[in-house]
């Protein structure tokens, strides 16, 4: 297993990179990502899985499980769960889970965002905030548990 203090460059196309230290993607196209701290540069990626910090520059991802900061600049990604704070500048992303403030900048959209504080500069856009995302999830877990019931008895 690699040192926490190497560094890993990666370019082409890979379908997984892991290590133990920082992983740097730049002009590639990598499958699976998983290191401390992910830098994605001119690039793109399939799931990004990190224990620290995440910056997309200019490139894309899948899913993210971020451990630290998430920081997209003219980029975006899918899904993100995050434990520290979220701050999107010209870019985007599909829903984000945040433990710490999340700040939407200006030219960035995100479909759903969870923070504690999430502030939504001037030229962006956020179709729902904290507390539909919240509503949306307590209607759609009643609608579930509605359909579940109407099964088991249709089944008896």
């Amino acid at each position: 297993m690699d040192q926490p203090s190497e560094e890993h460059a990666e370019q082409g196309i890979l379908k997984t990179v892991e290590a133990a230290g920082d992983v740097t993607v730049e002009r590639a196209l990598i499958g699976v990502v998983n290191g401390r701290d992910v830098s994605i540069t001119q690039a793109g990626a399939g799931p990004v899985a990190a224990q620290g910090d995440v910056r997309i520059q200019q490139g894309g991802c899948g899913p993210v499980l971020v451990g630290g900061d998430l920081r997209i600049h003219q980029g975006g990604c899918g899904p993100a769960m995050v434990r520290g704070n979220l701050s999107i500048q010209q870019g985007g992303t599909q829903s984000v889970l945040a433990a710490g403030n999340a700040t939407v900048g200006q030219g960035a959209f995100v479909g759903l965002v969870a923070s504690p504080k999430v502030t939504v500069e001037e030229g962006a856009r956020v179709m729902i905030g904290t507390p539909g995302a919240f509503a949306a999830g307590a209607a759609v877990g009643a609608l579930v548990g509605m359909v579940a019931r109407r099964r088991r008895r249709r089944s008896r």
